[in-house]
């Protein structure tokens, strides 16, 4: 396998922004990181929820996997954010983000 595999689909872009915008690129690079690992936990969270609360009720343990979830979340859109604001360094910078 090689890189371009595990890249995001916006991947050509942050090439763009590298070279023109650096300031740019690290905040769609954290960003990237950022909503990767928020969608993988919440997705990873989300059925442990369920499955807590069927299996023991409410409690300490579904508490617990609750806020776990509100972070992934929270991760999440601290990445959708930082993505955002690199799109509009981007366009301050003359890049086209509507061009992949």
């Amino acid at each position: 396998m090689n890189k371009k595999d595990f890249t995001s689909l916006d991947y050509p872009l942050f090439e763009a922004m590298r070279k023109k915008a650096p300031q740019a690129a690290r905040r769609w690079l954290l960003g990237d990181r950022l909503f990767q690992v928020g969608l993988l936990l919440t997705i990873m969270f989300l059925p442990l929820v369920f499955f807590v609360y069927t299996q023991w009720g409410s409690g300490l343990f579904l508490i617990g996997m609750g806020v776990g979830l509100a972070c992934s979340l929270g991760l999440l859109a601290a990445g959708v954010y930082y993505k955002r604001e690199s799109y509009k360094l981007a366009i301050k910078a003359g890049i086209d983000v509507t061009s992949l």
